[in-house]
């Protein structure tokens, strides 16, 4: 039976000074941002919602979750780079996680600040389909590493 390593365990067994991990990716301190929206039922296509702080560069995107309390609305989850970097498509009265539908978001590492445009740093929900029904909400959990 042959013993097999990832791509940074075989780092580690061999670091150099110009093969050191970052934080986000080994030893990172796990990190949560919390958003909630509640909708005013005049939302539109093509609508975005900013969702919590910008986050740190470096950070590392674990997962991300969607819930929807809004009849009628469907959402990508990204940010002004990608709107759909993170979840695909998210629909009404489900709860969508970045690994169900789009995988492309996990393990993204955030590049940009807000100096720059567009920029990665700031999550946006944008509006597909339908309004947000009048006091439904979107809430977004962001699970991160960062240092």
């Amino acid at each position: 039976m042959a013993t097999l390593q990832g791509a940074n365990k075989t780092i580690i067994d061999a670091i150099t000074p110009s093969t050191v991990l970052t934080p986000g990716k080994m030893g990172g301190n796990v990190r949560c941002m919390v958003d909630t929206y509640t909708g005013l039922g005049t939302e539109s296509a093509n609508d975005t919602i900013e969702m919590g702080t910008d986050l740190p560069k470096g950070a590392t995107i674990l997962n991300v979750i969607l819930r929807m309390n809004a009849t009628g609305t469907t959402a990508h989850v990204g940010d002004a780079e990608d709107p759909n970097r993170y979840i695909d498509t998210g629909a009404d009265n489900t709860t969508t996680l970045s690994n169900d539908l789009y995988t492309t978001g996990v393990g993204y590492e955030i590049t940009d600040v807000e100096a720059t445009s567009p920029y990665d740093s700031q999550i946006l929900v944008t509006i597909l389909t339908g309004a947000v029904t009048a006091a439904g909400t979107i809430d977004l959990i962001v699970l991160y590493t960062a240092e």
